[in-house]
């Protein structure tokens, strides 16, 4: 029993990484189903059970969090692309779509961002990829790597983590007015304490 409620999460985690990772792909039901190897009727049933929200609607919350980070991080580019990127045909469709989760047009959010209402609008999407978090990972699902000494800034957020999107925008802020983009400077997340310590200020 055991082992197959782990081969079932398994699956659903597997799922979980190929939407993270194929963003711009075809995410439609068919294709889903078979990366976790359930039948159509099976996949979108289970998956709506196991995460309180159906796959089409994991998938738009999925492409819409990538897009509010590059409203956010860059002007670099446009509305109408980043729309397009989102699954969206139309921009204007983009924009009331954005404003109704986050009660801000995007180029309202790409020049001040409401970090709070976004935290909340991407609560399904969070309670989700929460649910498969007790599986337990063996060593070899962990990868070692060996980099060359790499000189980093260090920005600290400590405190609830409902404000941690208050640091990373100071972050982004720092990081554009020194002229360092994501794609030629990467960012590392380093995470000190639990994901929910049981008192919130100690989150780090």
């Amino acid at each position: 029993m055991k082992a197959a409620l782990e081969n079932y999460q398994a699956r659903m985690q597997r799922v979980l990484d190929h939407i993270d990772q194929h963003l711009d792909d075809d995410l439609g039901l068919e294709a889903l189903s078979g990366v976790a190897a359930f039948s159509k009727y099976h996949f979108h049933r289970q998956f709506t059970s196991t995460f309180g929200v159906s796959v089409h609607r994991y998938v738009q919350l999925a492409r819409m969090k990538r897009a509010s980070y590059r409203l956010a991080e860059s002007d670099a580019q446009s509305v109408t692309d980043i729309a397009m990127d989102a699954g969206y045909d139309a921009p204007d469709a983009f924009a009331r779509a954005f404003r109704q989760r986050f009660g801000q047009s995007p180029s309202s959010f790409r020049k001040s961002p409401d970090w709070g209402s976004w935290l909340m609008a991407f609560g399904p999407l969070e309670k989700a990829r929460n649910t498969l978090m007790q599986i337990i990972f063996e060593h070899d699902d962990v990868t070692i790597r060996d980099v060359p000494p790499t000189p980093v800034a260090i920005m600290e957020h400590r405190g609830d983590r409902a404000t941690l999107q208050d640091t990373i925008q100071r972050f982004i802020a720092w990081r554009k007015a020194a002229g360092l983009s994501p794609e030629t400077s990467p960012t590392f997340n380093i995470f000190r304490s639990e994901r929910e310590p049981a008192v919130p200020a100690d989150y780090s």
